[in-house]
């Protein structure tokens, strides 16, 4: 009998990916979604696809996604983010894998990323691997706000084939998230009373830059891998800028 799967994710205003993940999915034992508020067709869409879905304010991805695993029912669980979609070559994989007991505890896999609809098919975010496929009693959740990771207490393997990380569509859509991202980032450093100099932002986020385009070979991924080269060292910037302007409001506010 095939070892069950439960498939977990988290989900906030996710209506334009959502459906393509979870159509990816209908082979899976169990799926649970937490939602922390959609306000558009996210949770309708989990619903048609027979997610079980529960809610959570957000405090963070590590959290979050703490809170899901503990929801899964089935001890082998897979986690993926409501952007990111299975290849059909994944899937048979998983499947393959789970005919019998697993040799390995968890296993890594591929994480290809698409960008305004580009598939990268150069550069390091091409074949980035990431714990997402584990036995749930011997796996949790740093307390991370951002890049959050799976702790593992047993062996692990790799598997061959690749899932899609669909970054974004718009623009103005990616801008907001990282602004977002950022801002949560910014509020970690500052609890670890970090600050950053203006000429080591300089240097740092121009060197972004000339590592992402150059040195990883996006100038391979046509304008969109310029696109991603920049928005990665503005990121960069942003990061720290906002660390620094955080220390400096929370500062303010004690003295007055």
């Amino acid at each position: 009998m095939r070892t069950k799967l439960s498939v977990f994710i988290i989900t906030f205003n996710e209506e334009r990916f959502i459906e393509k993940c979870l159509k990816a999915l209908g082979w899976a034992d169990e799926i649970v979604v937490v939602d922390s508020g959609s306000t558009d067709a996210t949770l309708a869409i989990c619903e048609k696809y027979g997610a079980q879905i529960f809610y959570k304010d957000f405090d963070g991805f590590g959290a979050q996604k703490q809170f899901a695993l503990e929801q899964t029912k089935n001890n082998w669980v897979l986690t993926i983010d409501a952007d990111e979609i299975l290849t059909e070559a994944l899937i048979e994989e998983i499947q393959e894998l789970l005919k019998d007991e697993p040799e390995a505890d968890g296993y890594y896999i591929k994480r290809k990323q698409v960008f305004l609809d580009k598939v990268f098919n150069y550069g390091h975010e091409r074949k980035q691997y990431f714990l997402r496929l584990f036995k749930k009693e011997l796996g949790h959740f740093d307390g991370k706000k951002v890049n959050e990771r799976i702790v593992l207490k047993g062996s692990t393997g790799q598997l061959k084939h690749n899932f899609l990380h669909f970054k974004t569509r718009s623009l103005d859509t990616y801008v907001e998230k990282l602004n977002t991202y950022a801002t949560i980032y910014a509020e970690g450093e500052y609890l670890k009373n970090r600050k950053h100099a203006l000429l080591a932002i300089f240097i740092k986020v121009k060197y972004e830059f000339f590592k992402k385009y150059f040195l990883e070979l996006n100038f391979l991924n046509g304008k969109e891998g310029f696109y991603w080269a920049f928005l990665s060292a503005y990121y960069l910037g942003l990061k720290y800028i906002k660390t620094n302007e955080q220390y400096k409001t929370v500062k303010k506010q004690l003295l007055f």
